[in-house]
């Protein structure tokens, strides 16, 4: 009698699925950004563990690293910037976008005279190398504004670093420049953010084309394996939803991903971040697809294709219509 007591309890104690061999994914993960913080902390708090889920996640340290791992076809899901993602796509890794957890932040800051974009015309923007991704974000960014970047500015090229260009703002060597998170932070650190004016930024200009943290999945192991995939997004949406909620594990997670210990710098990480660019419900953003076919769509794995042949919205429509967001957020 005892021992089928004891049984009885542990029957109610083992969890769902227990006994069953994980469903093990392999992630593959480049660059490391502030937006991949779902990534990180759903795999250090457990989050796909619960999911039934094993994960191998591999960081590499270059856009070359990357190409290569998906040129080999070494991951079941790759998280990184779009445009590399659609170059393997391009080279016949069969891929699909699911989700986007966030994208770098790029505002465009003018001397503080300048109030309207328009009023850059006949004026100095500073931008990247020609072909560089700074010069097709600055670009995108005049375009978006009604401007030719050859016509109606002179674009003044610096190297790949930001921070010259902002010093270069500061200086009156240029009238206007786009600018990421970390030379906004210096800005506003230094009381120098009244030097500049921010004319557009990420969601005004609806460009979500920076460093942002896209994620695909082969193809195959969608069609294989549909519920693995979607309990891996599960276990990133509850990721999201955590960090929102509690601000001592995002910050964790920043220092310890990305070596962030300034308290200044983790609460604009936060700020910036957790309760802005990384959205609740993260869908794919289309606009970093687009430009990554727009610069490889001669390859012959993209001929014909179009940014939604590329992206599958299904999982996050179920999770949707299936209550998991109310769950989450009550709402």
């Amino acid at each position: 009698m005892r021992a089928k007591f004891v049984l009885l309890v542990l029957t109610l104690l083992v969890p769902p699925g227990w006994g069953q061999e994980p469903k093990s994914f392999t992630v593959i993960s480049y660059p490391a950004r502030p937006p991949k913080l779902p990534l990180w902390l759903a795999l250090e708090e457990g989050l796909f563990a619960k999911q039934g889920l094993k994960l191998v996640l591999r960081e590499l340290g270059s856009s070359e690293e990357l190409l290569g791992a998906l040129g080999k076809r070494e991951g079941d899901i790759y998280a990184a910037t779009a445009p590399h993602v659609v170059s393997g796509i391009g080279d016949g890794a069969d891929l699909l976008f699911f989700a986007n957890t966030g994208y770098s932040v790029i505002k465009l800051l003018s001397r503080p005279e300048i109030t309207r974009p328009d009023q850059l015309r006949g004026k100095r923007v500073g931008t990247g190398q020609p072909g560089s991704s700074q010069d097709r974000i600055t670009r995108q960014t005049l375009q978006r504004l009604g401007l030719d970047p050859d016509k109606d500015v002179t674009l003044i090229r610096f190297g790949s670093r930001s921070v010259q260009r902002v010093n270069a703002l500061l200086k009156g060597e240029i009238d206007a420049t786009t600018s990421n998170e970390d030379n906004l932070f210096n800005l506003e650190r230094k009381g120098d953010l009244g030097k500049v004016r921010v004319l557009a930024d990420n969601e005004s200009l609806k460009l979500f084309i920076g460093a942002g943290v896209d994620f695909a999945v082969a193809r195959e192991r969608l069609a294989r394996d549909r519920e693995g995939v979607k309990s891996f997004l599960k276990a990133l949406c509850e990721a999201i939803a955590l960090a929102k909620k509690d601000r001592a594990r995002a910050d964790r997670i920043y220092a310890r991903h990305l070596g962030i210990k300034d308290t200044g710098l983790l609460d604009f990480m936060y700020r910036t971040y957790v309760q802005g660019a990384i959205p609740t419900r993260p869908y794919s953003k289309t606009e970093p697809i687009a430009l990554g076919l727009a610069e490889f769509g001669t390859k012959a794995g993209l001929r014909g294709k179009k940014v939604d042949n590329l992206v599958d919205t299904t999982l996050l429509n179920e999770l949707e219509g299936e209550g998991f967001f109310q769950r989450l957020y009550g709402n």
